[in-house]
């Protein structure tokens, strides 16, 4: 194939977003026509009906493929749990954690179905149009003060998280989609967000590779070419010789570590490149030309017309000037040409709406999801009495807003655990918040509280205190990570659902009548204190 122009071949190496949830759309359109953007990842904000959404990825397809003459990867950040940005019935699944506890996988279980999970997955995100699914999540989250990854981790252990995570991308693969793992090298041991600041990791070299390293080192030495894997934003300064350089923007941890010492052949995408951890260090310009100088291939760029602009023309700038020699551009292109035809996106692209809809509306997987979400509800302290639930409104029950905690979670659905309690069991239900999380006056045999995250939210904390204060019974459920034990002084259960989602919502409310709780949970949390 004859070498297309400079501007062509950086376009490939473009991942853009747009707002629109229908084409013709304005930004995407300008996007392809003045840069030859060739790829393009999309959110809740574009995500409509599956028939929508069918519509707007053949169409978005059609147009990529006008203008530059190749079917774009149409990438989708579809972890399971809050990270979801699909919320069709088949594409609606627990994150990690969750699936780790349902499959007991920290004590060697069986993971075939997270590995089912991912190809469902995959079979309706392709049949939707989408094709690059930014999971499964490799981080090993080894610091319960995380306050990004957490429960998006399969566990604290190397084991449990290449088990599951390969098993994920297995199913992905399988499905018709490419995984991608992130986030390299390493987001699990880190106390900072990188959509807000820069994270670093200051573990010894020979940490890193027992730990961090190993899921990936693992994952790509089994997929090669396919699967891709995501860079972080955060510093290893063992790797970077004590400088505190991205992993994003570092030559050592992209082409050392990643290429030259794990032999990785396949393309490598950025995080984000508006996030915080990177724009407090370099303007998009300039933020892109390292990138591509660390070795990656696939620039993921989510929001803004002006920093696709800025990054497209820096690098042909860079080119021009001879700061990055054209072979470096063409090899990623060709590596970009490889996947995609692996994918089979050389050609043009088409999307059954129908087949979409039946796809994403699939009922047997929907039942598969919730018998998962199920089993994967765990009693981490104390025993839950079934007869709390006949209580009816004896039972007090106490539940915060459903709300994004991270900038990964924007695309969360609205939750409202109280209100389906109160539905169920006839209990009284009280929604709280920061604003008012005061408990509601009366006399109650039993309070249920719920919380997430507490450990970072001091008027839960303070809500917490409040109840284990009082003489009644106290059942407390932890709707985020189970790290929150520790916080607990007093309570008669503690359980663990893991995430705030309907489905773990549902599965909680199940336990609660039945008394059954079978999780196992996946990363050590402390013992609660004796009373």
């Amino acid at each position: 194939m004859q070498t297309p122009s400079l501007r062509r071949m950086i376009g490939q190496m473009l991942l853009a977003g747009f707002p629109g949830a229908a084409m013709p759309d304005a930004q995407a359109l300008r996007l392809m026509e003045e840069y030859s953007v060739g790829n393009f990842i999309l959110f809740a904000r574009n995500i409509g009906s599956a028939v929508e959404t069918a519509r707007l990825c053949g169409a978005l397809s059609e147009a990529v493929y006008a203008k530059t003459g190749f079917a774009p990867f149409l990438a989708v950040d579809q972890e399971g749990g809050a990270v979801l940005r699909a919320h069709e019935r088949s594409l609606a699944f627990p994150g990690a954690m969750a699936l780790a506890a349902a499959t007991h996988a920290a004590a060697g279980g069986d993971v075939s179905p997270i590995r089912e999970v991912g190809r469902r997955a995959g079979s309706a995100l392709r049949a939707l149009g989408m094709n690059v699914d930014f999971a499964p999540v490799l981080d090993v989250n080894s610091e319960p003060q995380n306050p990004v990854i957490g429960v998006r981790a399969y566990g604290d252990s190397p084991g449990t998280v290449t088990a599951c995570g390969l098993a994920m991308a297995e199913g992905l693969r399988t499905g018709g989609v490419l995984p991608v793992f992130k986030h390299f090298p390493g987001h699990g041991n880190v106390s900072v967000d990188s959509h807000i600041g820069l994270p670093v990791n200051d573990a010894p070299r020979a940490a890193l590779e027992r730990t961090e390293w190993a899921p990936f080192s693992a994952g790509v030495s089994r997929f090669g070419m396919d699967a891709g894997v995501m860079t972080a934003h955060l510093v290893c300064r063992a790797l970077e010789g004590g400088k505190d350089v991205p992993g994003t923007l570092s030559p050592r941890a992209v082409t050392g570590l990643l290429r030259q010492t794990f032999g990785f052949s396949g393309l490598v995408f950025t995080d984000c490149m508006e996030m915080g951890a990177l724009t407090a260090l370099y303007d998009p310009g300039e933020a892109a030309v390292r990138a591509v100088e660390a070795g990656c291939d696939v620039l993921t760029i989510s929001h803004t017309f002006e920093a696709v602009a800025h990054a497209a023309d820096a690098l042909q700038s860079a080119v021009e000037s001879g700061r990055i020699p054209e072979a470096r551009i063409e090899a990623s292109f060709r590596r970009i040409l490889a996947v995609k035809e692996r994918l089979g996106l050389l050609g043009r692209q088409q999307t059954n709406p129908a087949a979409a809809e039946a796809a994403a509306s699939d009922a047997e997987a929907a039942g598969f999801h919730a018998e998962l979400a199920g089993k994967s509800i765990t009693l981490l302290s104390g025993a839950v009495d079934p007869v709390l639930a006949g209580l009816k409104a004896q039972v007090r029950i106490l539940a915060p807003e459903a709300y994004a905690q991270t900038g990964a979670e924007l695309d969360a659905p609205r939750v409202n655990l109280a209100g389906m309690a109160a539905a169920r069991f006839g209990w009284h239900a009280q929604t709280v918040s920061e604003a008012a999380y005061a408990p509601a006056p009366g006399s109650f045999a039993a309070n249920v509280l719920c919380l997430r995250n507490a450990r970072f939210s001091a008027w839960q904390q303070a809500l917490l205190r409040r109840l284990e204060d009082a003489s009644v019974p106290l059942v407390v459920v932890l709707l985020g990570g189970p790290y929150d034990l520790q916080l607990v002084r007093r309570a008669d259960a503690v359980i663990a659902a893991y995430e705030y989602t309907r489905l773990s919502a549902g599965a909680v409310l199940a336990a609660l009548e039945t008394g059954a709780f079978p999780g196992e949970c996946p990363v050590r949390v402390p013992e609660r204190p004796a009373l």
